[in-house]
Formats: C-alpha cells, structure tokens, sequence
C-alpha cells in the first residue's frame, strides 16, 4: 500500500502517551552516572567519556573540548588520561535525586575508587564536591580538613534530602574562574559571571544584575520558560513537518520540471536528426538522378563504339574479297588499333570513376555521442543553509508573510501625475521605475532617492535586466523595445528594436535574448515571442485570451516556465519555453490582474487591481494565500530583489513605493 508523505512523517512522530523521563542527550536512554560540564549540560558519564574520547587524541596536548550541545569549551584541570577527564566534571546530583524519586535504578560507584581503577559501590554522596563515595571513603571524606564541614548524604535518602540538594546545587563555580562562585548574569550576552568576570570582560555591559537580587523572579521565570518549551516544542513539530512536505513537495516538482526540460531537449535533438535524415534523403535523390544522367552519357558513348566495332567486320568482310593481302593486312592492324583505343576509353570511363559518399556531420554532434551514457547529466541537490534543520529547503508558505518596511517618495520628473507602470532592481541594490505619463526612466539608489532621470522617446509599460548593466524597455504604442545602458549612475541608450505586436510585458531570458508578450492585432488572442537583444524573433507562440490589454511577463528561477498576466481577462497563463501550456489561473479573488513576479522558490506573486490585494500562488498554479489585502493604492508593478526576500511596488496615480520583506509568521 503506498504511503503519503504526511503519513511518512507522522510514523516517525513521538509518542505523547509515553511517560516523561530525563534522557542523556547523546544516547537517548534515561542518564546514567550523569556528569555536568560548566556550561550546566549534563551527559552520563560513559556518554561524556566517548565524546571526549572522539574529540580529543590520546597523545594530544589540548587541554579542552567542546560541549556537543552549546558548543562551549571545557578544560581537564588536572593532569591524567584523557580517559578519566569525565571523571574530573561533577556529578549532577540534582538530577540524580529526581532520577530517584521518579523510582528510576541508579547505580552509582565511588568516584574516588573509580580514580585509581578500582570499583566500589557508592553509599553516600557529597552534596558540595558532587561526588559519589563508597563507606570508606565516605568516612575519609568527612576527616578531612578540607572537606570535613561538608553535607554528605546516604543515597537512599536523596528523594526526600532535595532542599539541601537544591541549596547546595545552586553554588556554580565561574566557567572562567574555577574557584569563583556565579553571582551575576549578563541578560546581553547571556553568561552567568562571577565578581571578577563582572569587573575585567563585562564592565561595560549595561544589564548585569545580581542573583540574589533575582530569585523572586524564579518561579516566574521557570513558568515562563515551561510556557516557551511548550510552545517552542509545538513550532519545531510543526515546522519541521511543513518543511519535510514543502521539500518533498518541492523535489516532485523540480523532478517533473527537469523531465519536461530533457523531453524538450530530446524533442529539439530528435528533430535536427530528423531533418538531417530527410536532408541525407533528399541529397542522395538529387545524386542518384544525375549519376542515371551521366550513365545514360556514357551509354551512348558505349553504343557508339558498339556500332564502330559492328562496321570493322562489315568492312573486313569486303575488303577480303576486293584488297590484297597488304591492304589487307593494313587494314586489320589499324581496325585492332582503333579497338584497343575504344577498349582503353570505356575502362577509363567505367573502371576508374568508383563514387564514394561521405555523411559530414557537426562536430558538436559528434561530441554529444561520445560522452559516455552516465556522464551526459546528473541530478544535484543543493540546500539553501546546511547550518540548521529548520532552515534546509524551501519556506513553509503557510508560515510566511510580507511585513511593509518602507514607503517613499519619488519625485516625479514631469507636470503630469507619475504613473509608474513598471519597476525592477539592479545592481548595487539600485531601482529602476518607468513613468508611463511623463515618459521617464528614473533611476533610484539603495535608499529609493533619486539619482538620475532619463527622458524616453515614447510611453514606456514594462522594465527589466537584459545582461549585465543593461536594462530592456518596452513601448507598446510604438511596437519597439529600447536597450540603455545604466553604467556609472547614468542612462545611456544604445539600441531600439520593432516588434510585430504591441509589446506589453518583457523578461530577460539570458543575456541576449528577451521574451515580450501582449495581445495580437485582433481582440481575441495575444502572443509571447524570443528575441534577441539584436531584434531578431527566434520564436512566436499565439494563445486564446479575451480583450486587447496589457499583459505582464515573468520567468521562473530555472526559466523553464513563463507566466504572463492578461488584465482585462482575469488571468494568469503559464507556458513551458517550447510553447506548451501548463495552465491558466483564474479565481474570484483574481480581478484586474497587473504585474506578476516571483520569489527565490519559485512562489508566483500576482497584483490584483480590485480590491488592491497580492495573491501567492503555488508554482504549480494553485492559490495559497492573499499575503497583502486591501492596499490604499492599487498595485501596479512589482519586483524582488535579488536574494528573493523582500520586493517593491509601485502603485496607480501615485508617487509613493512600497517596499515588503517576506517574514515567517508568529503564530
């Protein structure tokens, strides 16, 4: 029975009715002998020796390792194997009453025994050395002058001995300073400090404050925190499973884009050798007619020699009768004569002219065919960030959101009201906008403040790069596209192209070539086509639509797929690049649709007109969600910028533009 994907991710799901235990974070099962590092994560003990035995050689001279949760830096202060440094940490004796009280077996032997390789049971337990000790040492322990104002307490009395574990627990030694006890916390860089850390690294910070001046707040804190594991527990299932589905969903349809793509390419391929086949037929006709040419050439060339032959016996056959035996023997001579020549012509016209074909074939051909089968091509996965999880692959789309950052005003470079029909980034992180009413291209920096303006030579609709420092500009009413330069803070044309059509939207497709969209002379259909930036049409594909309008043109990331909006026909189209539709997107919410733009994943974002909203549809066509509503202004042009997380739009009769980051949202 097949699977789903969201039935393959819940299976690994953990089970809530299971009781709740403290588990070592390195072997999962519930701790044994648990050790604590100062940075206060705790590991059994055989746990830490492992990791520290991974981490650190045997013969090395480091004297520290790294925590395998935080990643902090622990020291051996002592000079012995790196086998015993687990030995050097304390044990968690707080964890190690609770472990008991919840009825869970510990088995703890004499740390101090265990020093010199021999293993003893523990009994008791230093309270303040956080030692397990057997009945000998136990009693050592307590003679010392060192340690003889210690609490030691008998094991089975740990449960119910939890306040003089909790009194005596709450003594951490300085991560800096092993001999300092904590009695401050920087809430900036979020470290427990003792007196000298606060005086020597943190004299400047701001926000330190004293424990004891804290420990009203503690029951509220660990509340709090209880409140945030719950909730952050909740986020990281949830999260977790969007993005397991968003990748696998993401994986299908990148698998059926390439499919498409390498169809397309056996298409192409299979139909340049279709026609060399044909060409080769057509070739060899052509050959073969005049080769039946020139043998019917040389067949009567053979006859008539035939017949030279047949009139040498008519006339031996006379002279026989009326020449003498010296003419007659003249006359033979030169007859064999005149055979041996014609016998020496027909060898030379027949024996010595072998014909020969030769197939000439492309050299690049030629290479395709000798790459080995498995390296022809492969498929590659690449993650956004590897650093985390919860960062791999693609964005939950349910989790995202567009936050409005900005909004600012441009000046307008004429005495009409601006109509900014288009807008797009270029490099350095500047913008481009096309004034349709005071036919300008405006140039803008990084802060959206005017840097230069550029006077066109008709009512510009659509913008975007074509190449490095190049941008392509459609003028619809004058069938052209104009190609300026925008090198060094300035606008410099360098070359218009006339197209069939009107020319509405345009996308670059590579840095010579360009796709522009927009309707057809009649009222029923409209068109996209590839051209070059030197104004030759590569290709033209008519599609159905409704009206005589405006159209917007945007390409995916892989520009295998192209999406044209149609306004008056409440629509959005989307094409492969050989020309076959995908699908058209038509929904109640989508009226008066203008430009149409895409995200770094591929996330079709759509302006609406009416009531002013931005769909975000899915890229196989299907509508997620409307992430803006309700807009002051209608949108009109849209444009991401290159890392493909925050775009800007322009809106109808106004001079403002709006600029919006994509944000996760907060449930």
């Amino acid at each position: 029975m097949a699977t789903s994907n969201e039935d393959l991710i819940a299976s690994d799901a953990v089970d809530e009715s299971e009781p709740k235990v403290l588990n070592c974070p390195l072997c999962q099962n519930v701790f044994r002998s648990p050790r604590r590092l100062p940075c206060s994560h705790s590991f059994c003990q055989d746990c830490l020796q492992s990791h520290i035995s991974d981490t650190v050689s045997v013969n090395s001279t480091t004297k520290e390792f790294l925590c395998p949760i935080c990643g902090n830096e622990s020291r051996s202060t002592e000079e012995i194997p790196t086998d015993k440094w687990s030995l050097l940490f304390p044990l968690n004796t707080l964890l190690i009453s609770v472990l008991m009280e919840w009825k869970v077996k510990v088995d703890l032997v004499c740390n101090i025994c265990q020093t010199n390789d021999v293993t003893s049971i523990a009994e008791d337990l230093c309270t303040v050395c956080e030692e397990a000790l057997c009945g000998k040492c136990s009693k050592v322990h307590k003679m010392s002058r060192l340690s003889t104002k210690h609490t030691i307490l008998k094991l089975i009395e740990l449960p119910s001995k939890q306040d003089i574990i909790l009194n005596n627990h709450s003594v951490f030694h300085c991560m800096e300073h092993a001999n300092d006890p904590v009695k401050h916390y920087c809430t900036i860089h979020q470290n427990l400090l003792c007196t000298k850390c606060v005086s020597a690294m943190h004299r400047n910070c701001s926000k330190v404050v004293e424990l004891r001046n804290e420990e009203a707040n503690i029951p509220d804190t660990a509340q709090q925190m209880k409140e945030e594991k719950k909730f952050l527990e909740h986020q990281l299932k949830t999260t977790f499973k969007n993005i397991s589905l968003s990748n696998l969903s993401h994986i299908e349809y990148y698998v059926n884009e390439f499919h498409r793509e390498i169809q397309a390419l056996k298409k192409t391929i299979n139909d340049a050798l279709d026609d060399l086949d044909m060409r080769v037929k057509e070739e060899g006709r052509k050959i073969c007619e005049k080769e039946t040419e020139r043998i019917g050439q040389l067949n009567h060339y053979y006859e008539s020699h035939i017949m030279a032959i047949r009139n040498s016996d008519v006339v031996v056959e006379s002279a026989s009768k009326h020449a003498t035996q010296s003419q007659m023997f003249q006359l033979t001579k030169t007859i064999i004569n005149q055979l041996s020549v014609s016998q020496r012509h027909i060898e030379d016209k027949y024996s010595k002219q072998t014909i020969t074909l030769q197939l000439e074939v492309n050299p690049q051909l030629k290479s395709i065919s000798a790459i080995p089968r498995g390296e022809i091509g492969s498929l590659r996965m690449k993650r956004n960030d590897e650093s985390s999880i919860l960062c791999d692959g693609f964005k939950p789309l349910s989790d995202c959101i567009a936050e409005p950052v900005i909004v600012k005003g441009v000046q307008a470079t004429g005495d009409m009201t601006p109509w900014y029909t288009s807008i797009t980034f270029i490099p350095d992180m500047q913008v481009l906008v096309a004034d349709y009413n005071n036919e300008t291209c405006n140039m803008l920096d990084s802060k959206y403040d005017t840097i230069t303006s550029y006077q066109l030579s008709g009512k510009p609709w659509s913008i975007c790069m074509a190449g490095e420092k190049k941008v392509a500009i459609t003028f619809p009413h004058n069938k052209s596209i104009q190609i300026i330069s925008i090198q060094d803070n300035s606008i410099t044309p360098i070359r218009q192209i006339c197209t069939q059509y009107m020319c509405y939207g345009i996308a670059c497709y590579n840095d010579e070539e360009l796709i522009v969209s927009g309707p057809c002379n009649d009222s029923k259909r409209y068109y996209w086509s590839l051209i070059t930036l030197e104004g030759n049409e590569k290709s033209c594909h008519v599609f159905d639509g409704r009206g005589n309008c405006q159209t917007y043109v945007a390409l995916n990331a892989l520009k295998t797929r192209l999406y044209i909006s149609i306004n008056k026909d409440n629509s959005l189209h989307c094409f492969g690049l050989d020309g076959s539709k995908y699908f058209t997107f038509t929904h109640r919410e989508l009226k008066g649709p203008q430009a149409v733009a895409l995200d770094r994943d591929d996330n079709v974002y759509l302006l609406v007109g009416e009531p002013n909203n931005i769909l975000q549809l899915l890229p196989d066509g299907s509508l997620n969600q409307i992430i803006v509503r309700n807009l002051k202004k209608s949108p009109l042009g849209i444009s991401f910028d290159h890392n493909g997380d925050k775009f800007v739009l322009t809106h109808f009769e106004t001079t403002n533009i709006s600029v919006y980051a994509l944000k996760d949202k907060v449930c």
